[in-house]
């Protein structure tokens, strides 16, 4: 069996905790290793060697062509583990292998692009009386989910380091096995002690990390509850937190929309990642000239899907995580009947042992009975009949992360502009950004703050105004200053 190490102050260690779940590959249901979190004692030593190395200096005062050196060496150790990463994750994540290569991928992106806001973002600015300089906060933790693991913990882990922060990195106890590989790749560089640090664990040591005063910012992606935790911790203490929290995202398909693209549409934001990434379609809103028709086409093409094992290349949907989630998806489904809805499943189930469920898609739920997350490959449908209701219907969940609306042009862009959802794409489902460049807002209760590339690495960082009251000597100013005590 495969064992979980922590990496602590420059040394490998065994977790001192274990928890009572396994891992397991997601496709045949094999017990692949143990959850295992980390004691109090290794928690606080982690922490104190992040609160040495950044007041030591050694990296936070590095110059910013200095720190993008060694992020592209980071980049570079991580890249040689491309297929080793995504390959973990497939197995323990049940997505599909051509999805986490892509992913994996991103982790060297992230790192280069790092390196090029390192270089490029100064860290002081002076104007004729002052000085403003943008400084790291400090120790950070960074919590990463299970659903695409290795990609969105290198964009955080990247941007923390790049902008002059250690890292405390907890990666998800349900799919950990990535984050050690990318520990393994930076722990044989040359860097500070205690600068880039791996602790396993389960929400106990997410919280820890979160509720510890020395640690001076969290970048927190996973679910709700777990993010509100985060965000009662970090305003007890009044330090800042970057949480994306996942959504019940609309797809509105207006009349004057083309029904091929339209359907391809509803088809990707329903089973990308297996339906469990947090931008995934939750409720299709469909005018009712169009509602048949869509609902017949897209159960179609759902037929046609290959649902599979995640290491098989020509699978384009595989298992969900975990059993538990797995069932989580299943009792969700059963609550829409309960509640009137007629469930329309499609695809041919593999002849696997793993957590694999057929995308499903719900008629005749009432809206309002609709707007929580599942975080699976399901979706509620809702007929419109004028532009009002359509948004009116968009707008009802308590999320806003994203939203996707196909039409003519004019139309999609109109309504796209009143939909409250940090992001809106028109005419198309993809899991990127339009832009590299474009920021991934949160809005409502999908998250707080904004990540993007220079997003989430000015979240890192702090501003300093340091200088003389304007027509005040600086010399007068700075005993004026002492004399104060301030």
């Amino acid at each position: 069996m495969l064992e979980l190490h922590n990496y602590i102050a420059g040394e490998w260690s065994a977790p001192g905790v274990e928890l009572p779940q396994q891992i397991c590959n997601a496709n045949t249901g094999e017990v692949l290793l143990q959850q295992r979190g980390s004691t109090p004692v290794q928690i606080s030593t982690a922490i104190d060697a992040a609160v040495k190395v950044h007041r030591e200096g050694t990296w936070r005062n590095l110059s910013g062509d200095e720190r993008a050196a060694h992020m592209l060496r980071i980049g570079d150790a991580i890249e040689e583990l491309i297929k080793d990463i995504a390959s973990v994750d497939a197995i323990t994540t049940g997505v599909p292998i051509t999805h986490t290569q892509t992913l994996a991928r991103v982790c060297g992106i992230a790192f280069r692009t790092a390196a090029k806001l390192s270089r490029e973002s100064s860290s002081i600015r002076r104007e004729t009386d002052f000085e403003i300089e943008r400084l790291p906060l400090g120790p950070a933790a960074i919590i990463a989910p299970w659903n695409a693991p290795a990609g969105i913990a290198c964009h955080k882990l990247a941007s923390a380091l790049a902008a002059g922060c250690p890292v405390l990195f907890k990666p998800s106890e349900w799919a950990p096995l990535s984050g050690q590989l990318i520990t393994q790749a930076i722990s044989k560089l040359d860097l500070p002690r205690g600068l880039f640090q791996l602790i396993h664990g389960d929400g106990m040591t997410g919280a820890a990390l979160a509720g510890d005063p020395r640690v001076a910012a969290v970048s927190f992606t996973g679910g709700l509850e777990a993010g509100r935790a985060v965000a009662a911790s970090c305003a007890h203490q009044i330090k800042p937190a970057q949480l994306e929290l996942g959504g019940n995202n609309p797809l509105v398909i207006l009349p004057d929309a083309d029904l091929a693209p339209s359907v391809d549409g509803v088809v990707a934001s329903l089973t990308t990642l297996n339906g469990q990434w947090c931008r995934a379609l939750g409720r299709l809103i469909v005018h009712e000239d169009l509602h048949d028709d869509v609902v017949e086409t897209v159960l179609h093409r759902l037929n046609s899907l290959v649902i599979g094992d995640s290491r098989d290349h020509e699978t384009e949907m595989g298992p969900m995580v975990h059993r538990q989630h797995r069932d989580h998806v299943l009792a969700a489904i059963s609550d829409y009947e309960q509640l009137g809805g007629t469930v329309h499943r499609a695809g041919t189930l593999p002849e696997l042992a793993g957590w694999f469920l057929q995308p499903t898609l719900v008629t005749g739920v009432a809206p309002a009975d609709a707007l929580g997350e599942i975080f699976g490959p399901v979706a509620t449908v809702h007929k419109f009949s004028n532009t009002d209701e359509a948004v009116s219907l968009a707008n009802l969940a308590p999320y806003g992360l994203a939203a996707y609306v196909f039409g003519g042009q004019t139309n999609a862009y109109t309504v796209a502009k009143q939909i409250e959802a940090g992001m809106v794409k028109i005419n198309s489902v993809t899991l990127f950004s339009p832009h590299p460049d474009a920021p991934r807002p949160a809005w409502k209760m999908s998250g707080m703050g904004e990540e993007g590339t220079r997003e989430t690495f000015e979240f890192f960082r702090g501003s300093r105004v340091v200088g003389a009251p304007q027509g005040i000597p600086a010399s007068a100013a700075a005993e004026q200053l002492q004399g104060t005590g301030t």
